[in-house]
């Protein structure tokens, strides 16, 4: 994340000797958190999300023979708004488990307009256990924009309370190696949401009804695991030639130079390759 593709050296190498499949075990791992406004507006989504997220996480990340880890984070406001902030549900392989924490949220609390959505990003950036060399996703989900961005009836609006701002979350996260895609509920969060996920090199959706949420998540995740299998094939080029030039890289995969580079960024980001110290 942040590498510029055109600004980078030629030629790579493996990050890490392959011991017993290891590299190859570490590049199907997907660590994906959703971070979930739980306050009363939200009961739509959540019921749409007990219905259908486990049933369509299964079904995507079976096709694209991943490792999947799933996270959820939940946020609220700060009292007096809402007596809970957030609460967080670690990692689980288990998909029963994560059905069963999507089966006990509910949709409560909630004073003015906006809600805690900076608290939830950072909990889920400093109290999940992310995996090292996984692939690293995080789709924040909200009807109501965070404090302080001059939305109205804002209890805050002098700031959020924990001090934090867009821009400084979004660096969190970026340090964190997270990519954050948004998916907004209402007119009110486009302007807030579009910023946090651009700042992290995500998407933005207005889904508009809480059915229509649930599409777009499978479509984000059916791209992101379709780029996943061209970084399986990059990184097998790697181990066949420790030491490829993109452009042949390029030719060998039959993909443009630039599809390349943006793979060797991601596999780069991920510690699964680094760039080789030059000779003089």
């Amino acid at each position: 994340m942040g590498v510029n593709p055109s600004a980078m050296p030629m030629l790579y190498r493996v990050y890490k000797e392959v011991q017993g499949g290891h590299m190859y075990e570490d590049i199907n791992q997907v660590d994906l958190a959703f971070v979930m406004d739980t306050t009363g507006s939200m009961g739509p989504l959540i019921k749409a999300a007990r219905e259908r997220m486990i049933e369509m996480l299964r079904r995507v990340a079976a096709a694209a023979d991943i490792h999947l880890q799933l996270g959820i984070v939940e946020y609220r406001d700060h009292e007096p708004q809402a007596k809970m902030l957030t609460s967080v549900y670690p990692f689980t392989t288990d998909l029963e488990q994560a059905q069963q924490v999507l089966m006990s949220l509910s949709a409560d609390e909630g004073g003015d307009a906006p809600e805690a959505v900076l608290d939830g990003i950072l909990a889920a950036c400093h109290k999940l256990s992310w995996r090292r060399h996984a692939v690293r996703l995080l789709v924040l989900v909200g009807d109501a924009p965070p404090h302080g961005v001059g939305a109205g009836g804002d209890f805050f609006a002098g700031g959020c309370p924990c001090g934090e701002t867009i821009a400084s979350v979004t660096r969190q996260a970026e340090e964190t190696s997270l990519t954050i895609h948004a998916l907004g509920l209402t007119s009110s969060v486009d302007e807030s949401f579009s910023e946090i996920s651009a700042l992290t090199g995500g998407q933005f959706f207005a889904a508009g009804q809480a059915d229509k949420a649930i599409v777009h998540i499978e479509e984000l995740l059916q791209k992101q695991f379709a780029e996943l299998e061209l970084d399986r094939q990059v990184l097998a080029q790697y181990r066949a030639q420790p030491e490829l030039d993109s452009e042949t890289l390029a030719q060998h995969l039959d993909v443009s130079r630039h599809v390349a580079a943006n793979a060797l960024v991601r596999l780069l980001s991920r510690d699964l390759i680094e760039v080789p110290v030059r000779q003089a």
